[in-house]
């Protein structure tokens, strides 16, 4: 784990500035805090750039790496769990390997293989490798976004870097903030890959790679959950027992390492799971981490710390509280971009107290994703029933007089549930109906909200809820299995990954997630829907497997997810926080936001009419971003 940057020339009259490679690289010093290099290639057409966190083989992977030759160059960011077996098919094939890294088995797998290196790999990874012979090269991210990699072409020179405060340095000129973007976000909570906040600046996508075998720098996908996948053969026990195999081997495989090692516990079934199985495959006694907060309705803690008895774990335990938006402005230079997960607060607070004690934590990300946890799954379901009794035009109808008046009977919080539901019966098909669930403001709040700027950003942008409808309906498969293909491909790799990735290398910790194993994913996307949810909610088979390690009053109950008491505070002691937002110059100067619609959000929310937490924190966001850049012209 590692944080990487440089420069491809992509003419040969053009070559990059080692001085501005350098720059980078300071800027991503904290993702790497035990060592760095720097490699210029024969013809000065590369020059690579490297921040080191020591993981595995200590002693000898040293990075940029460079083969005998002086010619092959590669900087890589991440960890390969089959290395050893790629390593020995490089030997049969006659080359002799100075270290015992997987990074050096990715570099002679780029020298044999090309693009098509990438389908050997086993776990996560942002890399560039370069053949100074050829001029040909290898620009790649993991098939779930691990990993984060950002480029720009400045007049025939590719530069990228791990991070993307990182490529600023030394950039050519002042980079133009996307309003199309600033509306992904405030819709979103992210800004979706390929895009970024600056419209010079591209993300690679999850899945994807960029290479010198196509004569345009387009990206390609080479992991593609959209096509269908051959079903599980067997009966639901036997797939119990296979994901025990399967959890146990992707475990088993991110236990490596030559530095401690522990868990990140939430007290979720995930990370019960994942912890359970640690504690079967490890070694020694393993130590666990958590979060801890006042408010009892998002307080796991108590279920985390049984969890870690009943395993034999060494628990820790962290408090979060309000002061803990004190390091927001930290966190947004850290992400570079407008992002707006509210939980990634509680990782960077876990990330800064576990890395006081371990060097790498094992997470359970994923499982929601792999094996249909959420909510809105659920949700999505029960509104396709509804959409066959109910037309757009009347749930259309029947939002308007909610908005208005509200149902009698019902409660103030319900008035706005109800508000939100029939906005979304009224979409016409069911992956509009998904997108708008899966989205922030809509409608009505985007026409109080945004002010003339963002207005006109928008009707020329391509809209986040046609890039989810359009994703949805490019999927095979299953409503269900549509509803997660759209979130691995944009709020698990643009979303979750990041969050984790910028939360945790901000103290140089190394974050594993064996529920995202390539093995692992495949399995859960070939299973029946009923195998993964039922009248129960998600995860059923996770459930089932994690029964047979812990009594059910440990888990058996509804789901809390990892996040902050937001509604609680922008309700009562950060009101005044929210409230101040409406006067933010950098908001509503320039257009971009409407005074009154922010205080309409922050009224309804303090007055219970429905939870506006989570876009009054974007706009927190946002304005914190929109301080240390500088509001669009």
């Amino acid at each position: 784990m590692c944080g990487i940057a440089g420069a491809l020339s992509l003419r040969p009259d053009r070559l990059p500035d080692p001085r501005r490679v350098e720059a980078m690289s300071r800027l991503i010093a904290h993702r790497g805090p035990d060592g760095e290099g720097l490699w210029t290639s024969p013809s000065r057409r590369a020059c690579f750039a490297h921040r080191r966190l020591s993981v595995i083989d200590i002693a000898t992977g040293q990075q940029p790496m460079v083969d005998p030759t002086g010619t092959l160059g590669l900087v890589f960011n991440g960890e390969i769990y089959n290395y050893l077996d790629l390593r020995r098919a490089i030997e049969d094939r006659g080359t002799t390997l100075r270290t015992t890294s997987d990074t050096e088995a990715v570099l002679y797998e780029f020298r044999d293989r090309g693009a098509r290196a990438v389908e050997s790999f086993r776990g996560f990874f942002a890399f560039t490798a370069w053949d100074d012979r050829t001029g040909a090269f290898l620009i790649a991210r993991d098939r779930m976004g691990k990993k984060p990699l950002f480029y720009v072409v400045e007049d025939g020179i590719l530069y990228f870097a791990s991070a993307l405060a990182a490529l600023r340095a030394g950039a050519s000129g002042p980079w133009t903030v996307d309003l199309g973007a600033i509306d992904d976000f405030l819709t979103l909570g992210y800004i979706p890959a390929p895009d970024t906040i600056y419209r010079e600046v591209r993300k690679l996508e999850a899945g994807t790679l960029l290479t010198s075998e196509t004569a345009e720098l387009i990206p390609q996908r080479y992991w593609n959950l959209a096509e269908e996948l051959p079903p599980f053969e067997g009966s639901f026990d036997e797939a119990v027992d296979r994901l025990d195999q399967l959890l146990g081997t992707a475990v088993r495989l991110r236990l490596q390492s030559e530095v401690p090692l522990g868990v990140f516990l939430s007290g979720g079934i995930d990370s019960s799971l994942v912890t359970a199985v640690a504690a079967r495959e490890s070694p020694s006694r393993i130590h666990t981490f958590s979060m801890s907060f006042g408010e009892a309705s998002f307080d796991e803690s108590p279920f985390a710390a049984a969890v870690a008895e009943r395993v034999g774990a060494d628990h820790h335990v962290f408090r979060g509280t309000p002061d803990l938006l004190d390091a927001l402005p930290d966190m947004v230079r850290h992400f570079g971009e407008p992002f707006g997960d509210s939980s990634a607060l509680n990782v960077w607070l876990l990330a800064r107290e576990t890395r006081k004690q371990v060097t790498v934590a094992v997470g359970g990300d994923g499982g929601d994703e792999v094996f249909a946890g959420y909510e809105w799954y659920r949700t999505g379901a029960r509104l396709e029933g509804m959409s066959r009794m109910v037309s757009p035009s009347l749930a259309g109808a029947g939002r308007a007089l909610v908005s208005l008046t509200g149902p009698a009977g019902l409660g103030i919080r319900r008035i706005g549930q109800a508000r939100r539901a029939l906005g979304v019966l009224a979409e016409g098909s069911p992956a509009k109906r998904f997108a708008a669930l899966r989205t922030f403001i809509a409608g009505d709040e985007i026409r109080d909200l945004y002010g003339p700027a963002l207005h006109a950003a928008r009707a020329d942008h391509r809209s986040a809820n046609d890039l989810l409808s359009g994703l949805y309906d490019a999927s095979t498969g299953s409503a269900l299995r549509k509803m997660r293909y759209v979130d691995f491909r944009t709020y698990l790799a643009d979303c979750l990954m990041p969050k984790m990735d910028v939360a945790t290398m901000a103290f140089g910790l190394e974050a594993r997630a064996p529920l995202l194993d390539q093995e692992i994913v495949r399995f859960g996307l070939s299973l029946p829907d009923h195998w993964v949810t039922d009248a129960n909610g998600g995860k059923r088979i996770l459930r089932t497997l994690l029964g047979r390690y812990l009594p059910a009053e440990l888990f058996a109950r509804p789901k809390r997810g990892f996040s902050m008491p937001l509604p609680a505070w922008f309700a009562g002691s950060l009101r005044d926080v929210v409230g101040r937002l409406a006067t933010s110059e950098r908001l509503i100067g320039g257009g971009l936001l409407s005074a009154d619609g922010i205080r309409f959000l922050v009224r309804e929310h303090a007055s219970g009419h429905r939870d506006h937490s989570q876009r009054l924190f974007n706009l927190l966001i946002l304005d914190e971003w929109l301080s240390q850049h500088g509001a669009p012209p």
